[in-house]
């Protein structure tokens, strides 16, 4: 999880970044969100209590990155490219579910071992989907934007 903490940028870096480099760094999150999220998906089999402090040290970089995604990547689209949002806007409504499972509902796991993995793997499932949603839809828009 180290890997995460490094990865945040200055407010003049994030500011300055071009939308095809943050694209290409958001991507690169993703993927290594997907193999944090596998990871503790297989812990939360032998550990739940470990699976939920990995998630909860998973919480910063996933909601600075998904700050980042509403600040930049959905205002370029919303100035450039609005009448072709609202696919991207939906997708990226998505992120008041991922803050409440991180603010509300990780402090509520409970009940059997099953129970716990059950819930870690669907949101695991559902922020793979997620991520997909957005490098298929969401940042080619933006890119689009961009280029426009």
């Amino acid at each position: 999880m180290a890997i995460f903490l490094d990865k945040i940028h200055s407010n003049e870096q994030y500011f300055s970044e071009p939308i095809p480099k943050m694209v290409q760094r958001l991507r690169a999150e993703h993927r290594d969100f997907r193999i944090e999220l596998i990871k503790i998906e297989d812990v939360s089999e032998i550990s739940s209590q470990k699976a939920i402090e990995m998630l909860k040290i998973l919480k910063k970089p996933i909601l600075r990155h998904a700050v980042e995604e509403e600040a930049r990547i959905m205002r370029i689209i919303m100035l450039k490219a609005k009448e072709q949002s609202e696919q991207s806007i939906k997708i990226l409504q998505e992120h008041k579910e991922i803050i409440n499972f991180f603010e509300k509902r990780i402090s509520q796991l409970e009940g059997s071992q099953q129970d716990i993995v059950d819930d870690v793997t669907e949101f695991g499932d559902e922020m793979r989907k997620h991520f997909s949603e957005e490098e298929e839809i969401v940042f080619p828009l933006a890119l689009k934007a961009d280029s426009m």
